[in-house]
């Protein structure tokens, strides 16, 4: 029997063709549906935050001609990706997320190419290079030195800036960003010399890269009708005469942008092998920055920079603006830190407890005006028995009679070394004679009683010294 399957297999064909049709124009509107950025914001609740604040943006409604708008895909992905798999794969990632648990946050932060900044009929890299813009009305910006410098050798990328920060903005360039690259740089200041953090007006802190240089008279009797015959303060004569910024702007700075190494676990396991390489900072920018994978402050403290509310009292709450390394010989004493090669002593026999300053120091009094804590016997009393009562003050008089007596020493030192006749032993003589003084100054300021028995020890080692360098110019 013959049987015509030429109707069927016709019937076949055309039916693959209109489900091929129907699958292809079905897959291409849901793809074209999901790709708009109502999709993203009205139907993913996890985005609400992101859509509400796009449609307050500038991206929302561009005045360029060009384009109406620029949407999600076209600013998270570079050209070319938005219908590749990587895209597919990410928005099914999304999806599986959103159907396990509609509530859930959005676990990492979004990271956008530099090429979909700067795709065609976006930013022209060629025109924002140097166009000034005025980031606030004291502040100009430019983005060439950005484009052209790095920082600690890594490339700066659009979204380094460009970040999202508050809830009602869908990305904005906070000044935190800008005071972390700026500030956190340089030498760490002399402390003995300044007490802030970081110096002021130095490579990439210049004041000058954000600020412009104020040309006014800082003197007002001069502001109207300036007598020809003076020239008057400003800060450009200030720089001229290289007077330093922290006379009159003094820990504007606040803060060093130091890394919490414990951030790191917030994306990181192995704590161990991890830790061990945290310090090596080339190498952590070189996977964070450049691959684009944290934000910056997912590793670093912020940096603050504004004028001070009272312009005297950080000055006044400096004491390390005057006083060098303050009460430095007291904690050398307390810890039986070594003075000196091949003298060290044990720590105050309280420090087995922890106490500290305040275990002593207890008592309010007056000092040329200022209201300071001083020790008494009563604290001892406390810890100890009644009879502990006169111990400070029994310790105290020990040690003026032992100052006294190393001071006797200390002087005929001097006196020896007034008399010499210069040479390589009056050389010597002066170099033990200066250790002698820093070890005598050790118990004579920092105050015996705070370790008894290592100052002994100290003020022999002092004494010695002195006989040595008394000896030195016989």
């Amino acid at each position: 029997m013959n049987v015509n399957f030429s109707f069927g297999w016709k019937t076949v064909g055309l039916a693959l063709v209109v489900l091929v049709v129907v699958v292809g124009g079905v897959s291409w509107g849901a793809s074209s549906y999901m790709s708009r950025p109502s999709f993203c914001g009205t139907n993913c609740h996890t985005m609400n935050e992101q859509w509400n604040a796009w449609k307050t943006d500038k991206h929302f409604a561009l005045k360029n001609s060009d384009h109406a708008q620029a949407t999600c895909l076209q600013c998270h992905f570079a050209p070319g990706e938005e219908n590749s798999l990587k895209a597919k794969f990410i928005g099914l990632r999304h999806l599986a997320a959103y159907l396990v648990d509609s509530k859930a946050p959005i676990p990492v932060g979004a990271k956008i190419a530099d090429a979909a900044c700067l795709r065609s009929g976006c930013h022209s890299k060629e025109k924002i290079l140097d166009k000034e813009i005025s980031y606030t009305d004291r502040i100009k910006f430019k983005h060439r030195p950005h484009f052209e410098k790095a920082i600690e050798g890594q490339e700066i990328h659009c979204d380094g800036c460009h970040v999202k920060r508050s809830v009602d903005k869908h990305f904005e360039t906070p000044k935190e960003i800008c005071f972390l690259c700026h500030f956190k740089i340089g030498k760490p200041t002399d402390v003995k010399a300044q007490p802030i953090k970081l110096r002021l007006n130095e490579g990439r802190n210049k004041c000058s890269l954000c600020h412009t240089i104020p040309t006014k008279s800082l003197q007002r009797q001069l502001e109207a009708g300036a007598d020809p015959n003076k020239t008057p303060i400003t800060h450009q004569t200030m720089e001229q005469a290289k007077v330093t910024c922290e006379s009159c702007h003094f820990e504007i700075i606040k803060g060093a942008g130091d890394v919490r190494t414990e951030g790191c676990l917030n994306c990181h396991n192995k704590t161990a092998e991890l830790l061990t390489k945290v310090n090596e900072k080339k190498l952590m920018h070189e996977k964070h920055v450049g691959p684009q994978r944290a934000n910056c402050f997912d590793c670093h403290d912020p940096i603050e920079h504004k004028k001070p509310v009272d312009y005297l009292e950080p000055e006044r709450t400096a004491c390390t603006l005057c006083h060098d390394d303050q009460h430095k010989y007291q904690k050398l004493l307390l810890s039986g830190a070594p003075v000196s090669k091949g003298l060290s002593g044990p720590p105050q026999f309280m420090g087995a407890v922890n106490a500290n300053c305040m275990a002593c120091h207890q008592k309010t009094v007056e000092i040329r005006g200022h209201s300071v804590k001083a020790s008494t016997g009563e604290p001892c009393v406390g810890c100890h028995t009644p009879e502990h009562a006169n111990m400070l003050k029994d310790w105290k008089q020990l040690f003026i009679k032992e100052v006294d007596a190393a001071e006797k020493v200390e002087e005929e030192a001097v006196k020896a070394l007034s008399e010499v006749k210069e040479g390589s032993d009056a050389d010597k003589a002066r170099a033990t004679l200066v250790e002698g003084k820093e070890l005598l100054n050790i118990v004579r300021i920092g105050n015996g009683v705070h370790n008894k028995k290592y100052s002994v020890m100290i003020l022999d080692e002092a004494i010695g010294k002195f006989e040595d360098a008394i000896s030195l110019t016989q």
